[in-house]
This record gives C-alpha cells, structure tokens and sequence, in this order.
C-alpha cells in the first residue's frame, strides 16, 4: 500500500504545501540515554521527547505524542519526527532482512555503507513529498553476533534538516545488544516471549481507533488492494491484531461482502455482531493446525472495515482476553 501511496502524496503534497503553515520542528531540550536491561543495548534521544520501550527489542522516542501513526500510513498529521531503534535475534543474512523490511518501493530508497557503533552496516535513505512538506529519513542496518539492529530516523514537514545535529549524536551514542555469558547465578531474564501487558493504550488508525497492550508495536501492512492497515504485534508473531481498511465504494452491502468472502475465512457461517457501534459479521475458524482466528468485517463510510485477531492455541490464555479486550475498545473516528 505504501508503494503506491508515495505517488499520490506527490502529486497533492505540493499544493497542499503551498497553502497550509510553514511546519516547525520541536525544538531538543537536553539528552537522556536508554539503556535496555536484557540486551544492554543503548542509545541516547531527546530529553522532551516521548518514548517508550519494549525491554530486550525496541525503543521508540517521537517529538510530538500522538503522532505515531502518520509514521504508519504517512498520511496527514503533526510534522512529528520520530527515532526507533530496535534489535533482533535472527538467523537470515542481512541483505535479506533488509529487503523484507523495507516499508517503500525499492526506487524509493538510497543505499550505501557506513558503521554503526564501530560495525559494518548498510543505510537506506528516503525522502518525498507529504501533505506538510518533504517526508525525509533514513535506517541503519547493522549485523553482530546473532542480532541484526536497526536505527531509523525520520521527519515530516521540510524538518529533517534541522536535526542533523542530533542525528550525528544519536548515532554516535549508539551501543549494539550483548550476548549474555554463561553464569551459575539464577537467571531472571524471561523465559520465552513476553505476554501482552495488562495496561493499555489507544493508539489511532485511518478512521479508527482501539486499544491495545501497552507492550505491543504498531506496523505499517501492504495488504493487496487495501487503501490502509496497520498491524498490532508483541513478541509472539503468531498472536497478532490488523486491520486492513479497503474501497468499499463499489460494494456497501455488509451480507453480499461477507457470502463473497466465506470461503476464505473458513467457509462457516458469519455471526451478525457489532463493531464500534455499527452492523458487523464476526467468522471463527483455524486457518492451520494450532491457530485460531477471528475475522471481523464492517462497513463505515464506504469503506470495509477488515480485522483478524490470530492467535497460537497454546497462548490462548495469555492473548484471547487480550484481543477480546482490544475489539470491544475499537471505534469509528
């Protein structure tokens, strides 16, 4: 989705720039540093800026709060800016989890080598027109021991230049997750992945909103057809929450949407429910052995509304109240 939204955001960012406020970057007042406290990766960001952390995977620190999700579907919003670091353990080389990652299209993209924290890495650097002037950023991709890290770095608004001075300290004061040595001692670190957290968030989508565990990270999706949609993950990627929205201009009828699309979600009968106070069919099946799902599919302002909650059988316990409690908090905005 985002490929194609890049040429639509050129075409109207222009003259939409033209006519609206020049943006103003948020200026930095003093410096904090994160330190992780599994992976002992660190960083340092903006000490007014608002952050947040996923303990032994990310940390994410923005200029404005609430802006997080034009950093999903780059749309119209605050001229935020947005740092993201983020550490995974992962088995597959480099180049091929940079080309999985990538949000845009590949023309989209300059590539060139550089280091990160005294490693190797590889930076991709963006830029286009959005509604409030240049959209411009960059990710570092850097490989060590079994973790690929990424730095990413982005702003809205014709803003980017002013922080090239923080850039160049951000990446500097970068320092890349340690592997743990062996120890009698007990180990305290988690045990597996961790649960969804009991405390939740709203966090915002294109003509929604929904809560979910504070814990969970939003990921911008490329659903085939689809006109929006974001991703709602932890740190099992076998319990997930998304939301596709598509074009529903052609066809309103919730009933004669929902026969054409039983036979991809299980081929079962639809439960008549509500979703955020409007007309909505729920389908309950197992698209594999040990999977189960709940597909949801509403229509708002000629647009369908699509959501799958998926979860592992084996977590039901920990993510199904969970996602019970995200659905029941979904509205139309």
């Amino acid at each position: 989705m985002h490929r194609y939204a890049i040429v639509w955001l050129c075409l109207v960012g222009a003259l939409m720039v033209s006519c609206g406020k020049k943006a103003e970057p948020v200026p930095i007042q003093g410096w904090q540093r994160y330190t992780d406290p599994i992976r002992n990766f660190s960083i340092e960001y903006p000490a007014n800026w608002t952050h947040r952390a996923v303990a032994g995977e990310q940390f994410y620190a923005i200029s404005i709060a609430g802006a997080e999700q034009r950093f999903v579907e780059y749309g119209e919003g605050p001229s935020a800016a947005k740092l993201e670091m983020r550490v995974i353990k992962t088995s597959a080389p480099l180049e091929q989890f940079i080309k999985e990652d990538k949000v845009f299209a590949d023309d989209a993209y300059r590539q060139e080598k550089t280091t990160l924290a005294g490693v190797t890495a590889t930076k991709l650097s963006y830029k286009f027109e959005a509604p409030d002037g240049m959209f411009e950023g960059f990710k570092v991709y850097a490989a060590k021991d079994s973790f690929i890290t990424t730095v990413e770095f982005a702003a809205f608004g014709s803003t980017f230049d002013y922080y090239k001075p923080a850039v160049e300290r951000i990446l500097g004061s970068v320092v890349l997750p340690q592997v743990q040595a062996a120890s009698p001692r007990v180990d305290t670190l988690p045990k597996g992945p961790e649960p969804p957290s009991s405390n939740f968030v709203r966090t915002r989508g294109n003509g929604y909103s929904l809560e979910i565990p504070d814990n969970f990270r939003v990921k911008g999706i490329k659903a085939q057809g689809a006109v929006g949609g974001s991703e709602y993950l932890g740190s099992r990627l076998d319990c997930t929450i998304r939301v596709d929205i598509l074009d529903a201009s052609a066809q309103t009828n919730l009933d004669k949407i929902a026969n054409d699309n039983r036979a991809t979600f299980g081929g079962g009968t639809p439960q008549k429910v509500k979703l955020g106070g409007v007309d909505a069919v729920l389908f309950a099946y197992s698209p594999q052995k040990g999977i189960e799902r709940r597909v949801y599919l509403a229509v708002k302002d000629k647009k369908l509304y699509r959501i799958f909650l998926t979860w592992n059988k084996q977590e039901e316990a920990s993510y199904k109240p969970a996602f019970e409690r995200a659905i029941a908090s979904f509205k139309f905005e």
